[in-house]
């Protein structure tokens, strides 16, 4: 259970000299001990937003309150923020032990303080045997660990990530997102992370703000976003997939949609009129193929991809094009006609 309200950001906006605007005002509320994704596409404001709540960009207007204290007006070093960015930033010439102590240090702790906090910090991120070594030593991997201990060291009230594993090599990111997801879990420390990786964002994430254009077009869960996108930009970005097209027919039961090769009950919230084309979105994995009962649609297999553990199959049914996973058993080739069947209680109407 999330706590109260603690960042409060109210019609923040950013509008630059030469009159680009990076943000529209944006009004967020993240709460004591969550963390919060910022997701969007390069040039979509995360980045803006999460220096602002820094102190590293200063903004055109609103307000930002810490646990009710006014923050805008401070500079980086006074907003007590820890700080994790892409590229690691650790001191090449200071071993891992003397960059996570620091911070401590700027902050005029005791000896013992430090001591015992170092030895802490690298229990957590699991570099004892390497407190000795400096940057150039460590790997990518190990680095990060090293950028995220000593910006946890200083006990921050919130801590900001921007795209911290963004320079991993796939394996490493994977294994690293695992563990920054436990270890968030573990401190409930109030953390901001940017991101334009969708599944770096569902696996790290209590919410998910997804930006567009400098404008927050969703906030909600992972689940949330993944299953209940408010809009076609939401849905396409977060995740696959498939835009499928339809026209709206008055049957007995009710209104449904035709998309040519299947008729499916229509549960939007919009109202619509007979004829009326009609745009869904229905998600890969709630597409499956007929085995037996033959009450499916025929389609025609374009393209089928090995990706280890399943198949992605690009199929075509009525001039739209389909995407759905298989079990990697099932071997389809382009050319094959199968019969498919949608699960239309999962199709989404924006």
């Amino acid at each position: 259970m999330m706590g109260k309200p603690y960042i409060h950001i109210h019609e923040v906006h950013k509008t630059y000299p030469d009159g680009t605007k990076a943000l529209e005002p944006i009004h967020l509320e993240i709460r004591h001990g969550e963390v919060l994704v910022l997701l969007g596409p390069s040039g979509c404001g995360k980045s803006t937003l999460l220096r602002m709540i820094a102190g590293l960009e200063q903004t055109s207007g609103g307000s930002i309150t810490v646990n009710g204290e006014e923050i805008s007006h401070l500079p980086p070093e006074k907003r007590d923020i820890g700080l994790v960015f892409q590229q690691y930033a650790l001191f090449p010439t200071m071993t891992v032990a003397q960059n996570i102590a620091f911070g401590m240090k700027l902050r005029k702790k005791s000896k013992q303080e430090i001591q015992k906090k170092v030895q802490d910090m690298l229990e957590l991120m699991n570099l004892q045997e390497l407190k000795d070594r400096k940057p150039a030593q460590l790997s990518g991997g190990q680095q990060q660990r090293a950028a995220v201990a000593r910006a946890l060291a200083t006990e921050p009230k919130i801590l900001l990530m921007d795209e911290p594993l963004t320079a991993l090599d796939a394996k490493l990111k994977e294994y690293l997102r695992i563990e920054l997801a436990q270890l968030f879990r573990k401190l409930n420390i109030t953390t901001v992370y940017v991101t334009h990786d969708q599944v770096e964002a569902m696996a790290t994430a209590d919410r998910i703000a997804v930006m567009d254009k400098g404008v927050i077009r969703q906030i909600g869960t992972p689940k949330e976003i993944y299953h209940q996108p408010k809009s076609p930009f939401v849905a396409q970005f977060v995740g696959q997939v498939n835009r499928l097209k339809g026209q709206a027919v008055r049957t007995k039961e009710g209104w449904s949609v035709h998309f040519g090769f299947a008729l499916s009950p229509y549960h939007g919230t919009r109202d619509i009129e007979e004829g009326e084309e009609v745009e869904a979105f229905l998600r890969p994995e709630d597409i499956s193929v007929e085995v037996s009962s033959g009450t499916g649609f025929p389609v025609r297999i374009r393209d089928s991809i090995f990706l280890g553990e399943r198949y992605r199959v690009i199929a075509e049914a009525a001039g739209q094009k389909l995407l759905l996973d298989v079990p990697n058993d099932i071997q389809l080739n382009e050319g094959d006609q199968v019969q498919l069947q949608l699960q239309h209680h999962k199709l989404i109407y924006t």
